[in-house]
């Protein structure tokens, strides 16, 4: 709500003190009527609030001679991901929502492919230190949500390990982390079998 239709609406109720907080500017005093009692904790509560949303997305090819590795977990199956590091795309789009939601660039950046440190490197040990940046910049991770597409192989039974390594990586609940795993019914790279790919979304709340 802008401030003038803020004014108008409440202006017999409230005293506007114009806080600005990411572009809004809203009322954060009171005058004494209950009614608006719930309205006002609201609006306080919110000029102390800070969230980031942050979205990821990765893909990579599947070949032979390869180990297949999502979320940490080393799966079963005839071929598996070709990256310079062990390729875990799961992984891979979640750093980069998180990094992406503090506006920090992606994984490319901060661990780009031209350096040998992070040859065939475990995508777990990289999330540890992205989760160790996040920190630095005073945020916690809120939520994550990583929905895996895949023709095969069958990821649920891996998915709860999954989620377990990314919580235990991070620091935070396992309830905090949320997986999926779908198919692309035959459809596109991923539907053929050539490759898997992943998107994540993050929210991050400043400590």
């Amino acid at each position: 709500m802008e401030q003038k239709s803020l004014q108008h609406s409440i202006a017999d109720s409230f005293v506007l003190s114009n806080v600005e907080t990411q572009g809004w500017t809203i009322c954060v005093q009171q005058k004494q009527l209950p009614i608006f009692n719930s309205f006002c904790i609201f609006v306080e509560n919110y000029t102390t609030m800070n969230f980031r949303i942050g979205h990821g997305y990765d893909l990579h090819r599947l070949v032979d001679g390869r180990r297949l590795i999502l979320g940490g977990v080393d799966i079963p199956y005839s071929k598996g991901l070709l990256g310079h590091s062990d390729a875990d795309v799961a992984v891979h789009a979640l750093m980069d929502a998180l990094l992406g939601a503090l506006a920090l660039g992606d994984i490319g950046k901060h661990f780009p492919d031209s350096d040998s440190a992070y040859k065939d490197i475990s995508s777990i040990l990289l999330l540890k230190k992205v989760g160790e940046i996040i920190s630095r910049e005073n945020y916690l991770l809120s939520n994550a949500d990583v929905t895996i597409i895949a023709q095969k192989p069958k990821l649920l039974p891996y998915i709860p390990e999954m989620r377990k390594n990314i919580a235990d990586t991070l620091g935070c609940d396992i309830s905090q982390i949320s997986i999926k795993a779908t198919t692309e019914e035959g459809l596109g790279f991923t539907g053929s079998g050539e490759a898997i790919s992943a998107h994540a979304v993050c929210i991050l709340q400043r400590v």
